[in-house]
């Protein structure tokens, strides 16, 4: 999917919808007091042959992973509000390539993991308010675990990971109120910090865990983490 043009293209429409609307007398939508719930979905797919890479060979590769995130919120301040969000993320990849020995190596993974999300958000409105772009900053508490088989020449490795992260990002976004009620919201992640440690455990082989601890900065904008979404304002 081409997340950049999507982006790129729902911010040119919806800022030519804003400044068509400015004739009119402007509304705040989100007053004080006000609530919201929102449900929000990302995918990330990729299929791929015959493809090279820098240690390996790929011969052929299926990758999904998709996220879905129920948050809701209540402003305490006229376009601010602070808010409770849950998120559940899922992959799967399929994968065949040829490794840096001229082995052939087939890998199966699946994984998940479960965010609690407690955030704060900032509206600015434009025009009359039908079009709005917001700052959602937010401190994101995750546990994840995955299990990986990667079936070689002569053996099957099992590879099971568990992990817990801890994020404070900032994500920017933009909503599309169609009436007063009903919004199409996108937001795009942008990450500050993070922490993670994660447990490796090979072939049930618990007495030889590998455990490693991941503290990172990060300021790009990740466009694979597109949210799209709707949301309910009352």
């Amino acid at each position: 999917m081409n997340y950049f043009f999507f982006a790129s293209t729902f911010l040119m429409t919806a800022s030519l919808f804003a400044q068509y609307q400015d004739t009119y007398a402007p509304i705040n939508r989100v007053t004080k007091g006000t609530k919201y719930l929102n449900l929000s979905f990302s995918l990330d797919q990729r299929n791929a042959e015959n493809e090279d890479q820098l240690l390996r060979q790929i011969e052929d590769q299926d990758k999904l992973d998709y996220n879905i995130t129920l948050s809701s919120g209540f402003a305490i301040n006229d376009n601010f509000t602070l808010g409770l969000g849950g998120s559940y993320g899922r992959e799967r990849e399929d994968i065949t390539y040829i490794n840096s020995e001229g082995a052939e190596v087939t890998s199966k993974r699946v994984g998940q993991e479960f965010s609690f999300i407690p955030n704060i958000r900032k509206y600015i409105p434009l025009g009359t308010g039908s079009f709005q772009i917001f700052v959602q900053t937010d401190l994101r508490f995750t546990y994840g675990e995955s299990l990986q088989r990667d079936f070689l020449v002569d053996e099957i490795e099992k590879i099971e990971t568990d992990f817990y992260q801890l994020r404070f990002g900032v994500t920017p976004g933009a909503i599309i109120f169609f009436n007063k009620n009903f919004a199409f919201e996108t937001s795009v992640g942008l990450v500050g910090l993070s922490s993670k440690w994660s447990t490796e455990t090979v072939n049930g082989d618990v007495d030889n865990q590998t455990k490693v601890t991941e503290n990172n900065i990060n300021l790009d904008i990740n466009l694979l983490s597109l949210q799209l979404g709707v949301a309910y304002y009352f």
